[in-house]
């Protein structure tokens, strides 16, 4: 069955059609809002009130025409929110923070060099960062992306560009500057 079958089940009031959809999305859900965050907790609680904003229009009646799109977009204005909160946030205490800058010793090459690639795209502006993880890290497709957060596919096509170019331009001046897998 298609999403879309899944959120009409719901509108019927039979909740394990929701129960397929947090099973079928949490993990990549849970990974793109990461991304974006950088905080495993607060990822974590993005992911919740997304599935609850959700499952609350279900209720409603309301069926998406793409499920996928439209549950990214709600999860991009849902961090959106957070960081136009105006409470401080130390509320929030991040794994990262309580590390400090101690680092594992022993990491393969592979996490290495992902850990540099996400380092580096936390560089960008959250405009690139966001159609980025979700082009590359979420596989969703330009139109899906332009519905995700509310823009032309135009607009989605040239913050792409415009991001990779800039990603491009961090990723040489790290090499340059001896940064990155080869720490």
């Amino acid at each position: 069955m298609q999403d879309e079958d899944y959120m009409r089940q719901l509108t019927l009031g039979i909740d394990s059609a929701f129960d397929i959809l947090v099973f079928r999305y949490h993990k990549p859900l849970f990974g793109y809002v990461y991304r974006l965050l950088d905080d495993e907790k607060l990822a974590e609680d993005v992911v919740q009130e997304t599935f609850l904003k959700i499952y609350q229009q279900g209720q409603k009646g309301f069926v998406p025409d793409q499920f996928k799109p439209w549950m990214y977009k709600i999860a991009t204005n849902t961090c959106k929110d957070y960081w136009r909160k105006p409470v401080s946030r130390m509320e929030y205490v991040t794994d990262k923070e309580i590390e400090g800058k101690g680092r594992v010793h022993h990491i393969i090459d592979h996490q290495l060099e992902r850990q540099w690639m996400v380092e580096s795209l936390n560089q960008l502006s959250l405009d690139y960062r966001t159609v980025l993880y979700l082009r590359f890290y979420q596989d969703l497709k330009y139109s899906e992306i332009a519905m995700a957060l509310d823009m032309p596919i135009n607009t989605v096509k040239t913050r792409i560009a415009r991001g990779l170019k800039q990603l491009e331009n961090i990723l040489v001046e790290d090499e340059r500057k001896g940064v990155g897998i080869n720490e």
